[in-house]
């Protein structure tokens, strides 16, 4: 699945659109005995193929890239049978200890078929017509093809099509592909034949690859560097936001209105989504209109791969930092941005925002300051085993909470400031 990047401004960071990671999706199709969870997933709907006698003008919009020296290699026997499949997209591929096992979304034809034999399957079906219908009908807000609003994140269910088993499975590597008159970077599956699988789907920086390759050797790198060009355009033309409302101090990381809720870890309390603690200003905005939380994002984890998780929060008490950030995150509803200059990191609205706003006012005003003194460091971060990883910005309070962003511009920013 490849990444939209117009979900993702230099003010406005936005994932209520995209469906459940599919990391979260695979872990619940993992039941051979001794398999575990997922070594890493992805989403891949777009197949091209680098073979003769076939069209091998291979690109980047491609979600995975068939190669090999002939017809009927490896690699094509695998991805033939699921490239010629007339059901719907969302084919998700999941690298497992001891395959590489791709599944499909289970279209109304397969709940038929499968009513025929259990019997229960025109029952479901009904239900899920009758529900779509309701949804339409009451005017909630539709976010992507999937998310509706008021109602929690639900995984698609899916249907195995193939498999290869690891033994035919030579190797792994990032390499190198003609793109652009260049090379861009993909996750290589080298096949025992000599042919292969490469993956993009919707990488766009070599860091994300060594990601997805260190998640395949147990090691990920947890530290990305700098991000590719459509993050470092924005990071700029945040920077130069953030100066012009924040005038006379130096900018080092501005991050956008990221739009989502805020989950939290406090003690051994998990609150998603997380509802302020504190007393909290009075704003006036508009109502919230966004999907629910998957109920996935109640265990170990699952935060990671909801697109309705946009920060999240740990510490040991309620009285700290990272807290008190993540009250106010959850108050301004997505509104408010996080800067952190030389002196302080702070919270900023639209003064418009306040329910009683001060006359005269400038544009912004800072709900919270946080002295830079309090805070450890800021970093960028890629966690999970969903492909491709999503950045974090992670900021760590001397008071040992820590908060973070799900924002791919607030971590360029830090990446930059780990490399200067």
């Amino acid at each position: 699945m490849r990444v939209s990047f117009g979900a993702v401004r230099a003010d406005v960071t936005e994932f209520l659109a995209d469906p459940l990671g599919p990391a979260t999706v695979a872990r619940s199709l993992m039941d051979a005995p001794g398999e575990g969870g997922p070594v890493w997933a992805a989403y891949a709907d777009e197949h091209q193929f680098d073979l003769p006698g076939m069209d091998r003008d291979c690109d980047r919009s491609a979600d995975l890239i068939v190669w090999g020296k002939a017809l009927d290699c490896l690699a094509h026997r695998y991805v033939r049978t699921v490239s010629s499949w007339t059901g719907a997209p969302h084919r998700l591929y999941v690298l497992t200890r001891q395959r590489l096992a791709m599944y499909t979304r289970a279209e109304p034809g397969g709940f038929l078929a499968r009513a025929a034999r259990v019997g229960s399957g025109i029952v479901q079906l009904g239900k899920d017509l009758k529900d779509l219908a309701e949804k339409v009908a009451d005017r909630r807000k539709l976010w992507g093809s999937g998310n509706v609003e008021g109602e929690p994140i639900t995984p698609p269910r899916m249907e195995p099509l193939a498999q290869i088993d690891r033994r035919q499975i030579a190797g792994f590597e990032v390499a190198e592909r003609p793109a652009d008159r260049a090379t861009a970077p993909v996750l290589r599956v080298r096949l025992v034949d000599g042919s292969g699988l490469d993956f993009v789907v919707g990488m766009t920086d070599r860091d994300e690859y060594e990601y997805a390759l260190g998640l395949t050797n147990g090691a990920p790198p947890l530290r990305p560097g700098a991000r590719g060009d459509w993050a470092a355009t924005l990071a700029g033309q945040a920077l130069e936001q953030a100066a012009a409302l924040l005038p006379g101090e130096e900018i080092l990381v501005a991050a956008t209105a990221n739009t989502g809720y805020v989950g939290a870890r406090i003690g051994r309390e998990l609150r998603v989504p997380h509802t302020p603690i504190g007393r909290m200003p009075a704003l006036r905005l508009p109502a919230v209109r966004w999907p629910l939380p998957a109920a996935t994002s109640q265990g170990p984890n699952g935060w990671l791969d909801d697109p309705t998780i946009a920060f999240w929060a740990q510490a040991d008490r309620a009285d700290r930092d990272a807290v008190a950030v993540a009250d106010l995150l959850a108050h301004a509803a997505g509104a408010a941005r996080l800067v952190l200059t030389r002196e302080r990191l702070t919270l900023v609205v639209a003064t418009s925002a306040l329910a009683a706003p001060p006359e005269p006012a400038r544009p912004v005003t800072s709900l919270l300051d946080v002295p830079v003194a309090r805070v450890r460091g800021v970093t960028a971060e890629l966690a999970g085993r969903s492909l491709p990883p999503k950045p974090w910005l992670r900021v760590d309070f001397t008071d040992g909470s820590t908060l973070r962003l799900r924002d791919p511009v607030a971590a360029r920013h830090a990446a930059l400031l780990v490399g200067a």
